[in-house]
């Protein structure tokens, strides 16, 4: 177990949060789109089974059905359906559902015509700022540089704060199963 401890570790250092310019810029089918995130965010579930999924087509679904995730358009997804499920999945370690969506709310207002773009430039947001979170936790135990964004707004401020939870959960669950295997 102890050699899983360190394997843990050394996926989560390695760890990289998929940037909007890594996800697919062609349509892709749902099997696809899961296969895509389990593959990229499964260092992030070490606690999980291996058999069970970060998402599964259900979970999609009901994504869809509670309007946190835009529906597919003729059962294709694009670039920003998947980086709004990335989100959705990295959130849902810390937060309900309804708190997501309320979150995603708050993000959807930012948006000005240009839907691609600006979402584009919220989710490599978010995608820095988790990576720099976590690999700040994870080397430190702690946060010892702020993350800088580009633009700092309340929006911005939130983002930050949400993110700090989840990495302090995860580093908090490591730290856990570090101790119960040392004991064992």
């Amino acid at each position: 177990m102890c050699m899983e401890i360190a394997q843990i570790k050394q996926d989560l250092e390695n760890f990289q949060c998929p940037k909007w310019q890594q996800l697919p810029d062609f349509d892709v089918y749902m099997d696809q789109v899961i296969f895509f995130i389990n593959d990229r965010l499964s260092p992030l579930f070490f606690l999980e089974d291996k058999a069970d999924k970060v998402i599964t087509s259900n979970m999609v679904n009901n994504y869809v059905k509670n309007s946190i995730v835009h529906p597919p358009i003729k059962k294709h997804y694009k670039q920003y359906h998947l980086a709004y499920l990335i989100a959705v999945c990295i959130l849902k370690k810390c937060y309900s559902l309804t708190e997501i969506q309320t979150m995603i709310e708050i993000v959807r207002r930012l948006e000005p015509d240009d839907i691609t773009s600006s979402i584009a430039t919220i989710y490599n947001s978010f995608s820095d700022c988790f990576d720099h979170y976590l690999h700040q936790v994870l080397q430190f135990g702690m946060i010892k540089q702020e993350f800088q964004p580009e633009h700092m707004n309340d929006e911005t401020q939130l983002m930050i704060s949400v993110i700090k939870t989840v990495v302090y959960k995860m580093f908090t669950e490591l730290e856990i199963l570090t101790f119960e295997n040392a004991e064992a």
